[in-house]
């Protein structure tokens, strides 16, 4: 996979109620394609690391 691959995203675009000429757009990749397997990627590269991570791992020992 190259480091910068071609990303095929469908979006959706929602206007906010109440905030006139605002709105929300939401982009995804179709599952179980190239650009669904890159922003997989992606993600686990910001994903935090919980075993390093004091406070992430203090919140889930409740």
């Amino acid at each position: 996979m190259p480091l910068r691959p071609e990303l095929a995203l469908v979006h959706e675009t929602l206007d906010l109620p109440g905030d006139e000429g605002l709105s929300l757009t939401v982009f995804s990749a179709d599952p179980g394609t190239p650009t669904a397997d890159a922003l997989r990627l992606l993600a686990s590269w910001a994903a935090p690391n919980h075993e390093t991570e004091p406070a992430a791992r203090a919140d889930t020992e409740h």
